[in-house]
């Protein structure tokens, strides 16, 4: 299993409609892949813990990220 771990940055960020031209500093994407055959299905499961960090304080706040707040 292999996982993409992305966030849009600022310029990006703006490029997206239903998204803040700052809510990038909120927001984290890490996504699931299983890449073996082409075309071939699989299903799996995904657990995420957020552990709070002195090293991103104030950028990626674990409350914001986890309760969309």
């Amino acid at each position: 299993m292999f996982f993409v771990v992305w966030n849009p940055w600022d310029k990006k960020a703006k490029a997206i409609t239903d998204f803040g031209d700052d809510e990038y500093k909120n927001m984290l994407c890490v996504q699931a892949a299983c890449v073996e055959k082409p075309v071939e299905e699989w299903k799996g499961r995904q657990e995420l813990s957020a552990v709070p960090s002195s090293y991103c304080r104030g950028q990626l706040d674990p409350r914001k990220v986890l309760l969309g707040g």
